[in-house]
């Protein structure tokens, strides 16, 4: 190729060169409107702002009366062959193709603990192992505040000079589908029969409490949140006339977050006891854990969602993830009330590191 290359362009062969000019001026050309077109649709798409759509869909509780529902979707996600563990992202203008990883077991077991002591306590009290730590667990604490950090490269708000945002989610464990399948109808019965949220928590505190009694429960390639205040409500940001959270327009435009994790102001105590000890040893104190994710953003009224106003159909959805989303909403209703229509973040899980200060972390990757 060399040699031909100097062939063409030596005294002789004048024609020649002409030629090979033209050529690759067409072809540089091409290589240089490609990836603009490509670049300038997909730019389009977040400068337009292009993530919301509405359609009307049945209420079945009111007269079948039509309600028009807005909902959003996610351009830059691609999950269709999250089956296989690949998900694809559309980061920085370049698509790019990621193996979804299940985070550490050491992960998995502190988050669970926290949780189990968080139901334990609200539960019994007063009567918490002997060696369990106080102040007790019924506070909220690592493994529900999750900070989420974001960069979007989009028009943005208009508030902000800055493409970066960080904020606290509240971030749960994802349990499998077939747990989620076992234990939905037993807390849709409680939600129906009874109405006062006080009057069932027993029961949810006593079911959550089993589930996450086996970390084998749980998916461990996923992390489940709320976008909380991107939805048609009241509130200081709709007063503001700003529609979505930076958040929200980061993870649409550019979808790639890092969540981090740190363990309370006191050592947590250790539910599964894996050096078998016995009684209910610790985590080292000042546990800190990273997990980065790509993010999926999907909305229960989206069509591949498959639910009606007040029905939610997801064992016959197109996506997949559908049953996260009402799963996530579901529990908020459950404890908080409101309806069962927020925003849902599928964090799918990528790489994890241990941010503990203390070997072996010091933000060594470990997934």
């Amino acid at each position: 190729m060399i040699t031909k290359i100097k062939n063409i362009f030596s005294k002789t062969n004048a024609s020649e060169r002409r030629n090979f000019l033209k050529l690759a001026g067409i072809s540089s050309l091409a290589t240089f409107l490609l990836p603009t077109k490509t670049n300038s649709v997909h730019a389009g798409n977040l400068l337009n702002r292009n993530w919301w759509y509405k359609r009307d869909i049945w209420s079945t509780e009111q007269n079948e009366e039509v309600k028009n529902a807005e909902y959003c979707i996610q351009h830059t996600v691609n999950t269709r062959n999250i089956g296989d563990g690949i998900i694809r992202a559309n980061l920085d203008n370049s698509w790019r193709r990621f193996e979804i990883k299940e985070m550490e077991d050491d992960f998995m077991r502190w988050g669970c603990s926290e949780r189990y002591f968080y139901y334990e306590d609200n539960l019994n009290p007063e009567q918490l192992p002997e060696g369990c730590p106080k102040p007790p667990a019924r506070e909220n604490g690592g493994i529900h505040h999750g900070t989420v950090a974001t960069y979007g490269k989009w028009l943005g708000r208009g508030d902000s000079a800055f493409h970066l945002n960080n904020t606290v989610k509240g971030t749960a464990l994802c349990p499998k589908v077939e747990v989620l399948e076992e234990i939905l109808p037993t807390l849709e019965e409680l939600k129906r029969e009874f109405p006062n949220a006080d009057d069932r928590l027993t029961q949810y505190y006593e079911i959550q409490r089993e589930v996450y009694s086996d970390i084998n429960n749980f998916d461990k390639t996923k992390l489940l949140t709320l976008e909380l205040y991107t939805q048609s409500t009241r509130g200081t940001l709709y007063d503001a006339g700003i529609k979505e959270t930076h958040t929200f327009g980061n993870m649409m435009a550019n979808p790639m977050c890092t969540i981090a994790f740190l363990q309370r102001e006191w050592q947590q105590p250790n539910v599964f006891d894996p050096n078998g000890s016995g009684g209910y040893n610790t985590f080292p104190y000042g546990v800190h854990y990273e997990v980065r994710a790509i993010p999926h953003v999907i909305h229960c009224w989206a069509p591949q969602m498959g639910n009606e106003y007040d029905f939610f159909n997801y064992k016959e959805a197109e996506d997949p993830d559908a049953i996260y989303g009402y799963w996530v909403n579901f529990l908020h209703t459950y404890y908080h009330g409101g309806r069962a229509n927020i925003t849902t973040v599928v964090y799918n899980v990528i790489e994890q590191f241990n941010n503990t200060p203390g070997d072996p972390g010091r933000g060594i990757r470990v997934v």
